[in-house]
């Protein structure tokens, strides 16, 4: 006979989730997530609405993830409207988002994960048995948070950021500020990547399924997405390629994709697609549980970049810029950027007088729910006969490796 048992409340996960435990007697055998999040309608929110309010309304989607959502919408806003902005609001832009990387890495690699390979339950725990590693991450989130407010003019729904360019342009001493402070980062950074290397495993090896990535631009950013399985989608075609479906026991939509195959978003799925040759030897076959050392990789990988665009632009000189004008028209674009979860896509249709009459955003959480899923049943298989709490702890484990950002996913 079998009967449910309940994962009520997912902890140290951004939102409100749980999985569903399928229990055969004494033995779980099967396992379900559930984003169960109200669903906020975003998208029916943003029409009627004027080009200009757009971005700012979408990135209200999430706090944590709300400078990578502005930069989206602008994109695919000044896409449809035939906007060009200069290569200086390119390169401070692609800086905003670098800085989010950095706090959203930073926040889970120590707050939300670390704790698990620690054997603390949480924040208070942490800082008992590991004060100077927490220390370490609030600095580095902080950092993450200072990059976003100098170019976005605050950490959270950023409102600097502007549809053809920026509201204000940061100083030379401001940047040079941010230098100062990636520096110091850059320098313990390698120890951190040694130090979750050595971390021991909590889980069985678990293997990810394919990976799918944003492609053809600067770093986290492109105009098609790449995957393993060797499938160039276009921007214009991804929506239609990762084919949204709503699902009975989820607030978000599944991605079934454009056939059988379940692909994985996000850092592991990112540096699969693009190993770093000094890691190859981690990476190269890594199951699922690698995510938080995949972190540890692009947190020193967003700060180096972050560098190099503050050199760039410090060389080139800063300009105070006024944003590119805007004549309302018809017009469609999409944008394809890489969050710290994976790719995000927004998608905009505005009329002749710049109203918005479609919308469509699809998350990475919302394309991760696949292969979370997937990941579950297959670890529910390999704790066959595992004491029911043993097999519960390390459910919830597993899904805190995705980083879910369940708000996003319920947008």
């Amino acid at each position: 006979m079998s009967r449910s048992g309940r994962i009520d409340i997912l902890t140290r996960v951004e939102g409100h989730g749980k999985i569903e435990l399928i229990r055969t007697g004494s033995r779980v055998t099967d396992a379900r997530l559930h984003l169960h999040e109200s669903p906020r309608l975003f998208e029916a929110l943003l029409l009627g609405k004027r080009f200009d309010e757009v971005a700012e309304i979408a990135c209200r989607i999430c706090s944590i993830c709300s400078t990578v959502h502005k930069v989206a919408a602008l994109q695919a806003i000044e896409q449809a409207l035939g906007v060009r902005v200069s290569p200086q609001t390119g390169l401070l832009r692609q800086l905003a988002v670098q800085g989010g990387q950095i706090e959203s890495h930073a926040l889970h690699i120590y707050c939300l994960a670390l704790p698990d390979y620690l054997g603390v339950g949480g924040f208070p725990g942490l800082a008992n048995v590991a004060p100077q590693k927490l220390k370490q991450g609030l600095k580095i989130k902080a950092l993450g948070n200072l990059i976003q407010e100098t170019i976005g003019g605050r950490a959270i729904h950023p409102f600097n950021l502007l549809v053809g360019g920026l509201g204000r342009t940061p100083g030379p001493e401001h940047l040079q500020r941010l230098a100062d402070g990636l520096q110091e980062v850059r320098e313990e950074l390698p120890d951190l990547i040694e130090f979750t290397a050595s971390l021991p495993e909590t889980l069985p090896p678990l293997f990810p399924p394919e990976a799918c990535a944003v492609s053809g631009g600067p770093a986290l950013f492109g105009d098609h997405l790449a995957t393993s399985t060797g499938e160039t989608v276009p921007a214009d075609a991804a929506a239609s390629w990762l084919n949204e479906k709503v699902e009975a026991h989820s607030h978000a939509k599944f991605s079934r994709f454009d056939g059988q195959t379940v692909y994985l978003v996000g850092p592991l799925a990112r540096l699969h697609l693009s190993i770093p040759a000094e890691y190859a030897q981690e990476l190269a076959g890594a199951p699922v549980s690698s995510s938080l050392l995949a972190r540890a990789i692009e947190l020193q990988q967003a700060v180096e970049h972050s560098l190099m665009l503050i050199t760039h632009l410090l060389a080139a000189g800063l300009q105070q810029e006024k944003p590119a004008a805007v004549v309302p028209t018809s017009g469609q674009g999409t944008a394809l950027i890489e969050a710290p979860r994976g790719v995000l896509l927004h998608s905009y249709t505005f009329d002749q007088r710049g109203i918005c009459t479609g919308a469509d955003i699809i998350t990475p959480t919302a394309i991760n729910q696949a292969a979370i899923e997937g990941s579950l049943k297959a670890l529910v298989a390999a704790l066959d006969s595992t004491d029911y709490q043993q097999v519960k702890t390390a459910c919830e484990r597993l899904v805190r490796c995705f980083d879910p950002c369940i708000s996003c996913a319920v947008h």
